[in-house]
């Protein structure tokens, strides 16, 4: 990405994290939790927000580079998320093959909700500007 961005532009990167497990490595629930997530919505596997700083520094074209955990702003999102598909179901009811994926979305909103809760989960902000 810096690469393309000009000189002075600034990138902004806002994305699901994981807790830095460097102190304190995930146990076996945790991970389990983790591979549900991976395998439930197809993600590439979640890294921590140092992660993200680190690889910005090792890129050697940005400065300036500040993280922030943005879970508090951003946890109430994933129930909210259920109750709009409760109070506007139409989508549901007017094709019925979606009634299993909506469960399992519905599933998995509420374990990314616990994840983020527990802090297994962060909410990552990291922004860097290009010399």
């Amino acid at each position: 990405m810096t690469r393309v961005l000009r000189p002075g532009g600034q990138l902004v990167i806002a994305t699901w994290c994981q807790r830095d497990d460097r102190e304190k490595p995930f146990d076996p629930s945790e991970q389990r939790m983790l591979n549900f997530l991976y395998s439930e919505w197809t993600h590439p596997f979640f890294i921590s927000i140092h992660s993200y700083a680190e690889l910005m520094r090792q890129t050697g074209r940005l400065t300036a580079i500040a993280t922030a955990d943005w879970t508090p702003q951003t946890i109430a999102s994933w129930l909210h998320s259920i109750w709009v598909g409760v109070f506007n179901p139409w989508p549901v009811f007017s094709r019925p093959r979606l009634w299993w994926k909506t469960f399992r979305d519905g599933l998995t909103l509420v374990r990314m909700h616990k994840s983020f809760a527990s802090k297994l989960m962060e909410y990552g902000m990291m922004t860097g500007t290009k010399e």
